[in-house]
């Protein structure tokens, strides 16, 4: 059980960096954007949390390469689980906004995302085990 962690732990350690810049740019560009609201850099300044966001995606990607053939198979149905749910969030409220239902951030589809991706891990992993 230790060695697992301490293998999983060696392919997140790259991704820590990123993810606290992330974080700290995402503060950052939320405190700037409140006190210059009419600025014309507001959109660059709201984006400026993608660049960490950019090593993050390709340190993930690297990570999956070094898994196992079982481990990649269970995240990447996991993760076609994710799409198959989100795909059905967002299309419904497309049509809801066709009726004025209030559309949400798209940051909470980001996340549903997420959620959706660590259960479909959950219950796939369930079924091999």
């Amino acid at each position: 059980m230790f060695e697992r962690a301490k293998e999983r732990f060696s392919l997140i350690r790259p991704l820590l960096i990123p993810l606290v810049l992330y974080l700290g740019l995402i503060a950052w560009s939320l405190h700037w954007l409140q006190v210059h609201p009419d600025s014309n850099w507001r959109y660059p300044v709201a984006l400026t949390p993608m660049l960490p966001g950019i090593f993050i995606a390709l340190g993930m990607i690297r990570a999956l390469r070094k898994l196992d053939e079982l481990a990649q198979k269970i995240l990447m149905e996991g993760m076609a689980v994710s799409f198959v749910f989100t795909l059905m969030l967002t299309l419904s409220l497309g049509l809801l906004g066709m009726a004025d239902f209030p559309q949400p951030n798209t940051a909470y589809i980001a996340f549903f995302m997420i959620v959706m991706w660590l259960v479909g891990k959950l219950i796939i992993t369930g079924k091999y085990q």
